[in-house]
This record gives C-alpha cells, structure tokens and sequence, in this order.
C-alpha cells in the first residue's frame, strides 16, 4: 500500500505550478517551481506533443495546459533508457522499469545448472515481462518469499505435481501457483482441500483445550472436508473457513466458564449468541453436526428471519440512478457493477461473475443476463466500453487475457461477491435492498415470466416480487382512497 501523501507545508516550501500545493521543489521546469509529486508523475506521463507531434514523455506544458516533449519546453530530463532506447521511467543505472523487470524474470526463472529457462516456464515469463505495469512487477520480485519459491521452481529440469506440493501453502506460493495454472501448467494451483487443510491446522492450535480440539478435527476431518471437491467454490471454502472460527470461538468460550463440551446447556448457547455479532448465529452450522453425533444434548439457535430487508422505494430508486451517472467518484467498473443491479436486478454473486462472452460488443451491444440477449442502450452501450479500456486488475501478469468482466485478485478468478457487495454498500447501493426493489417495481411493467426469462432467475422468484410490489401498490391505492374519502 502506498504511504499517505503528507499535508502541504506552504510556511516551507513555495506552491507547486502544476497542482498548487506547497511541497519539496523537485526541479525549476519552464521557469516555475514544480513539486516532487507532480516532477514524478511528469517522468512518466506519456503522450503527444502539441507542437511537433512526438508521442512520447511530455513533460512540459502550454499556458493552456496542453503536452510539450523535453525539446520544445526546453525541459531537460533523462528518460532515455540506454537498453532498448525507449523514452520512460529509469530504475537504475538508465535501464528502464521494463528493461529492469525482463532482467529480474531472466534472472529468477533461468535454471543455474543449464543456464536456459525451462519450457514449462515460458509462458509465465513472458506474462511478467509484458506486464502493463512493469515498476509493479520489479517490486513483487523484490519480496525474498517470492524469490525463495520462483528460484526453487526454476532450479528443476521438470515442474510437476510432487515440486509444487512441497511448497509453503502461503500467500505468494498460492499466488505462484495460480499464475502457473493461467500460463501453461494445468492443475498446479493450490487446491481448496490443501488450502484448507493448511488453515485448519493452524486454526485448531488456538483452542485452549486438548478435548476441544480433538472435537474440532474430527468435525473438519469428518464433515467439511468432503465439501472441497473438483467444484469446490471460493465461496465455499470462505463460508467453511468462517464456520470453523466461530464453533472455535464458541468452544473457548466455554473453556473460560470452564463448561466442558458434554455438559452446555441452552443458557451458554443464548449467552454466546446474545454477546457477539451476528456472525456468531453461524454456530448453526457446527451446532447439527455436534447434536447429530451426540457431542451435545439437543439445543437451538433461533434462525434469522428471511424476508425482512426494506426493498428500496420508488423515490430512493430514482436518486440511485441519478447518483450512477452524476457522482464522479464511481469508477467505470463500479457504475457497470451497480448498474446491473439497479437498473437489471441482478445478484452480486452473478455480476461478480460475468464474463465477457456474455456481452456482444459488435454493431448494437447487447448482454445476455437470461435467454435472450438485451440491447443496451446510450450511457450503458459506453460504460461497457469504458469498463473495456479499464486497466483495474489488469495491470500485472495475473490477468493478461481474462474472460471476466471484473477480473479479481487472485489470478484466473472474478472479482469476489463479498468484496464487491461490500464496495457498492460503502458507495451508497446496498445490493439486496436495490434488487428488492428493482424487481418490485420492474414486475409491475411487464410479465414476471418474461422478465424471469430474460434476467435469468426463477419464474416463481419473480412472481413472488410481482406480488410483493403489487401488494405495496395496492396499500397505496388503499391508502389514498381512504384520505379521499375524509
């Protein structure tokens, strides 16, 4: 994560020409000062001359704020790379980003006993070589971790399953291993099974309990672990892993009232429930599986109930749409993503996923969310476009040709549904309560079988909103007909 920019300091330094805030003068351009921020992001802007056409670093600018190259503002500036003699960013030694980047992969990835890099390898280091953002690559490959794994991978005349399984299952091996499985070695990613294994295993030694723990292993070894097959979702092995840490959570609460497991009654189940977050409700998925093998004595939890979300109003929908075109701080991603569920009604879990074969951008743009392709007409034709030429997740090797149309962080994976929820929440589109009312209002305009059809859910899901807006609707009616007849 980059360092918080510091607040200006205007009793020490003059103001910058370029942003206006008093900072450390980097250099004196066009006779103006121009702050260290603003002088690094000079270095590496590329574009076009207004003056003589050159298209490449510019520098300098006009009284009118338009792009100068080094020789008609007269701006002396080393970005000349002494490698490939391409005008960009220097790293050291006047090698630039990519030059420095290509070095480091040749560097990692070439096997010291036959000084060659291995074919099985190829793909991945071009992917890295060509990476859009190189100065991010050459700082990953700075990470020891990351070094460690990729000059243990190289070192081998062949990269097979055996190698792969007596790496660390830590953050950057997972992240070798998925990059690996996207650049031509099919099955080296990490698997949810050993993923969770390797979780659990230093889960479980937080249970302050030798009995507790042995309760523990025999529900992950006995009743989760079955889940991680060849289907095996991310959200399934995040909803194991959270299910896990509350029922541990649980069993050390009863360790501190010195309750063994056999002996809880009703009471300490409330107790927990009642004294944390509603996350603790899921001590309903360990709960069945404890009465069911006779660890514990019959208890319950009461279920949360369905059905209670607000769904948006007509009025709260309409501010919803202004805000998706008029707020400048969505980005193109973030109002695609909304616009899927403000405007079609769609599931976070389905927008998280969507790919690009869904959407037909040739002539009239189209997306098939159900059936049948919808057209999509002007601003949302343009925000495809723009989602398009976005480069969010698409700056490292992880995503060199992806499929979705929000690529996430892990390589090969879409965005994940809970971050993205979270994201549209914090932007003011809480996603159950748009979809509520979305469908609400839209199966009031059209048969909910057809808007089923085309918007890909269930015909009785989308009965069940028509009769939940008509019944709404019909309060309404109700409501001013009895102020009429006042």
């Amino acid at each position: 994560m980059a360092r918080p920019k510091p607040a200006p300091e205007p009793d020490r330094y003059e103001p910058c020409e370029r942003c206006g805030q008093a900072y450390l003068t980097a250099a004196w351009w066009q006779d103006t000062p121009i702050c260290c921020y603003c002088y690094n992001q000079a270095k590496r802007l590329v574009g076009q001359c207004v003056e003589c056409g050159h298209s490449g670093i510019v520098p300098g600018r006009t009284t009118a704020g338009h792009y100068l190259c080094r020789t008609c503002s007269g701006i002396r500036l080393n970005v000349d790379c002494v490698e490939c003699g391409a005008e960009a960013e220097l790293y050291r030694h006047g090698h630039c980003w990519r030059c420095e980047l290509a070095h480091q992969v040749d560097e990692l990835l070439t096997n010291p006993h036959t000084g060659t890099i291995n074919s099985q390898l190829v793909g991945l280091a071009e992917a890295l070589k060509q990476m859009p953002r190189p100065n991010s690559g050459v700082t990953w490959l700075r990470n020891p971790t990351v070094r460690t794994i990729l000059q243990e991978i190289a070192a081998v005349d062949a990269v097979d399953q055996q190698l792969l399984n007596s790496l660390p299952v830590n953050r950057s091996a997972v992240h070798i291993r998925a990059l690996l499985d996207e650049h031509g070695i099919a099955g080296a990613r990490v698997d949810f099974r050993t993923r969770f294994t390797t979780w659990a295993d230093s889960k479980l030694a937080t249970l302050t309990s030798p009995d507790n723990q042995l309760v523990m292993r025999s529900y992950i070894q006995w009743h989760l672990s079955r889940r991680f097959d060849d289907n095996c979702t991310n959200g399934t092995f995040l909803a194991a892993k959270q299910g896990v840490t509350v029922a541990i959570d649980f069993l050390n609460f009863l360790d501190v009232l010195q309750v063994p497991i056999r002996d809880i009654d009703q009471s300490q189940v409330d107790t927990f429930i009642a004294t944390g977050s509603e996350t603790n409700r899921l001590l309903n998925r360990f709960l069945p599986w404890a009465i069911k093998t006779y660890r514990l004595p019959p208890l319950t939890i009461s279920p949360h109930r369905r059905g209670t979300t607000r769904a948006l109003t007509e009025t709260e929908q309409v501010e919803q749409l202004t805000k998706l075109f008029a707020n400048e701080q969505l980005t193109p991603r973030d109002r695609l993503a909304a616009t899927l569920i403000v405007v079609f009604g769609q599931a976070t879990h389905k927008v998280a996923a969507l790919r690009w074969d869904q959407i037909d951008r040739d002539g009239t743009c189209t997306i098939t969310l159900g059936t049948h392709p919808i057209t999509l007409e002007s601003p949302l034709d343009q925000l495809v476009v723009e989602v398009a030429e976005s480069t969010t997740n698409r700056q490292t090797a992880a995503h060199s040709a992806s499929v979705w149309v929000f690529p996430g962080y892990q390589p090969g994976n879409h965005l994940g549904e809970s971050h993205l929820r979270l994201r549209l929440k914090a932007l003011g589109f809480p996603s159950l309560a748009t979809r509520l009312g979305t469908w609400q209002t839209i199966t009031q305009t059209a048969p909910p079988p057809v808007l089923a059809d085309a918007l890909g859910i269930h015909p009785q899901t989308a009965i069940q909103h028509a009769l939940r807006g008509s019944s709404q609707f019909g309060a309404y009616v109700a409501e001013r007909g009895r102020h009429n007849d006042q």
